[in-house]
């Protein structure tokens, strides 16, 4: 879990040596003040394919290198499903469990890890962009005037997360490759991204708040599996 420098505050000169699309990416998302190093906790609604499509209501707190999401899912108060996903120190999780007591499925080998790691490295982009500054590992670059890239180690994967921005800095989409099962259980890297349909101010943070997630982005073979809205977000602690 990341932990860099959760005492300082975001200043513009952090970020006056980055080309200019990384900077006004940066200076869009995180306003003066904000603390530096700091992941983000989120409460978000939303709809997830397993199957069928089934609204969900979940909270996650995610940084530059883990995150944790908790989700009830089903109609109504009857949420029957909850729902477990976690990265955390190169493991990663997966598990799910009916009326929150009966096991459906836990997940946590090599794959789990590989793919989790992914997902860590693009939610960490467009909803933890604090702790991303704090991190000495990230290596941030432009690609062309509406695309910056950002590589950085999540273990055991080394993910590069492109975001597309407009030109106030505000993310359009975010992809990388992100390990899976790629075809007939045969693991391989997948493009996996999201489209931003709109943002809202947070506190310090201007942040993606209402997203599709989906597999073999940019492809003809495009498969969204995640749409969510994000009510609130603050600092995590």
């Amino acid at each position: 879990m990341s932990t860099h420098g959760h005492s300082q505050r975001f200043r513009g000169d952090l970020i006056r040596d980055l080309d200019e699309p990384v900077r006004r990416y940066l200076s869009h998302a995180i306003g003066e003040g904000a603390r530096i190093g700091a992941g983000t906790q989120l409460t978000m609604t939303g709809q997830i394919k397993v199957g069928t499509w089934l609204p969900f209501a979940a909270t996650e707190r995610c940084d530059a290198t883990s995150f944790a999401w908790r989700a009830r899912v089903g109609w109504g108060r009857a949420r029957i499903l909850v729902v477990l996903d976690s990265y955390v120190e190169g493991r990663g999780r997966t598990s799910g469990q009916l009326f929150g007591r009966a096991k459906l499925f836990d997940q946590a080998d090599d794959n789990t890890a590989r793919s989790a790691a992914g997902r860590a490295a693009l939610e960490a982009a467009v909803w933890a962009p604090a702790s991303l500054i704090a991190d000495p590992d990230v290596d941030w670059r432009a690609d062309g005037e509406d695309a910056v890239v950002a590589t950085w180690s999540v273990p055991p994967e080394r993910p590069a997360v492109r975001l597309r921005i407009d030109r106030d800095g505000a993310v359009k989409s975010a992809v990388a490759e992100r390990w899976g099962n790629a075809q007939q259980r045969e693991f391989g890297y997948i493009p996996c991204g999201c489209e931003v349909y709109a943002e809202r101010r947070f506190g310090h943070l201007v942040l993606a708040s209402r997203v599709t997630v989906g597999l073999w982005f940019g492809t003809p073979r495009y498969a969204p599996f995640f749409r969510a809205e994000i009510k609130a977000a603050s600092p995590a602690t």
